[in-house]
């Protein structure tokens, strides 16, 4: 086993690093996206559980969701910001995404008058 070696690459430095930061930056974009999923997933669940009567359970349960789902938004955050992040759709995913569900903060959890918050769901989802 002493004996083993491994093979020499053929590439020079430059090709092996930009292989790696192309092989990086196709892996992250996949876990946004993957979040960015799992986030979109987040309306069904306020539909069901949320839009119809919320109660102060399902309301502490979103906030945790919401909790969750931000932190790891801000993760990615701080990952994309960088002026030499390669790939400016997948930061302003990120960015979109993160805002979206600042605003579904402030929907659920703000401090929107039960009428301001049924007229807003009756003009968005057409239901009290």
């Amino acid at each position: 086993m002493a004996d083993a070696t491994l093979p020499v690459p053929t590439a020079g430095p430059q090709d092996m690093a930009g292989g790696l930061a192309r092989r990086l930056a196709r892996y992250f974009k996949a876990q946004v996206e993957d979040w960015y999923d799992v986030c979109r997933r987040l309306t069904d669940w306020e539909d069901l559980h949320l839009v119809a009567g919320a109660t102060p359970e399902r309301l502490a349960e979103h906030d945790r969701l919401l909790d969750e789902l931000e932190g790891v938004g801000r993760w990615l955050a701080r990952a994309t910001q960088g002026p030499d992040f390669p790939d400016r759709a997948t930061a302003e995913l990120v960015a979109m995404t993160l805002q979206d569900l600042k605003d579904r903060r402030a929907l659920w959890h703000g401090p929107m008058s039960e009428d301001a918050r049924e007229e807003f769901l009756w003009t968005v989802f057409h239901e009290p």
